[in-house]
């Protein structure tokens, strides 16, 4: 195949494809003055480029649900619930229900006893994610990036702030796409 056409073929330009062929990065000969692409080497390329390119992105799924197995609030099933308000200037977006979005790190609090204090304290907590800063002050709220990030999870030994505070950083960047 020529030039152009492995160029199509690899999404790059065909002078690429002539570098590729100059450097021995793809099989190719010249022929009065012009390169003959090997097709079997040039997909070959192109899949090791795939594979350097492909990003592994973590989604979180904000379907998810968790049912609670034990304790008082055997039974229910929590799922994440996302508000977004307007207020002045100021976007707020609110995540509440963020055990689903933990799940893996509840279930592996071995203790019984922890992981449903860990649970009870989580009902109760929301993310809040603003696109202007805030100042929270005292009322026992963790922030980040200047208020832009701030939840009213108090932490336990188990799942510490700072867990909540990284998902919630997650969030901000999987919500602006």
């Amino acid at each position: 195949m020529n030039t152009t056409a492995a160029a199509l073929q690899a999404h790059v330009t065909p002078a690429t494809i002539r570098t590729w062929a100059r450097r021995g990065i793809i099989a190719a000969t010249k022929t009065a003055g012009r390169w003959i692409i090997d097709a079997a080497s040039l997909a070959r390329r192109i899949a090791i480029g795939n594979r350097r390119t492909r990003k592994q992105v973590n989604m979180i799924d904000l379907t998810a649900t968790y049912a609670i197995t034990a304790g008082p609030h055997a039974g229910a099933t929590i799922t994440p619930k996302v508000r977004t308000r307007q207020r002045g200037d100021e976007t707020i977006t609110v995540i509440r229900g963020l055990a689903p979005l933990l799940a893996d790190r509840i279930d592996s609090i071995t203790d019984l006893g922890d992981r449903l204090h860990t649970l009870t304290v989580l009902m109760n907590a929301s993310i809040a994610l603003s696109n202007l800063e805030g100042d929270f002050g005292s009322n026992g709220v963790y922030s980040r990036d200047n208020g832009r990030i701030s939840t009213s999870y108090a932490g336990t030994r188990d799942l510490p702030v700072e867990t909540v505070l990284d998902l919630a950083e997650q969030l901000r960047d999987q919500l602006a796409k």
